[in-house]
């Protein structure tokens, strides 16, 4: 039977986005993200599916990258949409950690969220 890790992240960035109906969200605008990483795997015989310092370095430079930015000037995110914020988190650490089984993405004062998952 499989088990997962979690390592949750926040990060405060400013957007705007042009494809909305909401006029409002077409000016530049900042909001609190919060991240979880879910790792799936096997308890090893060192008693850990996988080492959390491995997933602390790996998270620690996705947050530099985004903490304080404006997501626009990321230009493989394209479109800053909550969507398109977490798959380009997905394709960050899967390269990385191959037994990467699952990010989700919230802005929780907005009460909307987006996972994606193998």
């Amino acid at each position: 039977m499989n088990k997962c890790i979690c390592k949750s992240f926040t990060f405060e960035a400013a957007h705007s986005l042009n494809t909305t109906k909401n006029s409002k969200n077409k000016n530049i605008h900042g909001h609190s993200f919060h991240v979880r990483v879910f790792i799936e795997g096997k308890v090893k015989k060192d008693g850990m599916i996988l080492d959390f310092f491995i997933l602390d370095k790996t998270i620690k430079n996705l947050k530099d990258k985004l903490d304080h930015s404006y997501l626009n000037d990321i230009k493989e995110i394209k479109t800053p949409t909550l969507e398109n914020i977490g798959s380009w988190i997905w394709k960050q650490i899967k390269p990385k950690l191959k037994n990467l089984y699952k990010v989700e993405i919230e802005r929780k004062t907005c009460g909307e969220s987006f996972s994606i998952s193998n």
